[in-house]
């Protein structure tokens, strides 16, 4: 039985992972700028590179994985279906909408996961929770305001599709806490790569791209992913998706410190408005008896 200051220390790890995965999927932008490649070309060298990196892992592992696979292939399998459709769509979107507009659609995120994780898994929902994404959204639309484009309805409503996709993995991995999600990313990848396939031309590759799209795979994709689902493993699905945002604010941190582009003062302000707002939340979930 786990004891309050077991339950403190397994939830500041989920934050940290939480936040390191935030981190680590913020450098797609900057990645994927060093690659002279076409959104689907990238999305399916990426997603094969993927199923590469956790093959050898789910071998290795076999025994454990086909337990898990017994215990919770239909949690796996709808995993998977998630992550794939949460990847496809964000392409589609991009090709219907600026970024900005994109990314202003991902600021529901929190709220609908943490309704769903609400309603399905009966996690509570507090009203700091609630204040905090407010103002972490108003943040994010502060940060991307400048850049919001008209006419981009049906793209910001693809986005609002990767939102849902998004939303129920992470509810989906909370619910089954208890196996290894691997398994579901090894046929997320599979099944991203072969959506992508149509509308991709592999002869494009290029040795020099490979170097990026290795980083972009194994270690961008993969490795976010894996932090991802270990956060989840420990805080709520809400919390979760909250520190989830600062994934969209750190992009052009990264830019301005490797590429040495400023972001615009409004992107900063609103950036730092979003890590505040999800710190703040993390203090404040602390000070609960009940983490």
């Amino acid at each position: 039985m786990k004891t309050p200051g077991d339950e403190q220390s397994s939830a500041a790890l989920g934050v940290a992972c939480a936040v390191s995965a935030a981190a680590v999927f913020s450098t797609a932008g900057v990645i994927v700028r060093r690659v002279d490649l076409p959104a689907w070309d990238v999305s399916f060298w990426r997603s094969l590179l993927l199923v590469a990196t956790i093959l050898p892992l789910l071998l290795w592992q076999r025994r454990a994985v086909w337990i898990d696979v017994r215990n919770a292939g239909p949690a796996l399998l709808a995993s998977a279906v998630a992550l794939a459709g949460s990847m496809v769509a964000f392409i589609l979107a991009l090709g219907h909408a600026p970024v900005a507009n994109v990314l202003i659609m991902f600021g529901a995120t929190p709220f609908i996961t943490a309704l769903l994780a609400r309603l399905l898994l009966g996690e509570p929902l507090h009203r700091h929770t609630l204040m905090a994404m407010a103002v972490a959204v108003a943040g994010l639309a502060l940060s991307v305001a400048s850049s919001l484009k008209a006419g981009a309805a049906l793209g910001m409503a693809i986005a609002f599709m990767v939102v849902l996709c998004m939303s129920s993995n992470y509810v989906i991995v909370r619910h089954r806490r208890d196996v290894g999600m691997a398994p579901a990313l090894l046929l997320a990848g599979v099944i991203s790569a072969l959506a992508a396939l149509p509308f991709a031309q592999p002869g494009n590759l290029k040795l020099d791209h490979m170097g990026w799209l290795l980083a972009l795979g194994p270690g961008q994709l993969a490795g976010g992913l894996l932090l991802y689902m270990a956060s989840l493993k420990r805080i709520p699905a809400g919390r979760a998706a909250l520190l989830g945002l600062l994934e969209l604010v750190l992009g052009p941190l990264w830019v301005w410190l490797i590429d040495g582009e400023k972001p615009a003062d409004l992107t900063i302000v609103g950036g730092l408005i979003v890590i505040g707002s999800a710190a703040a939340n993390v203090w404040l979930d602390s000070r609960r008896p009940c983490g």
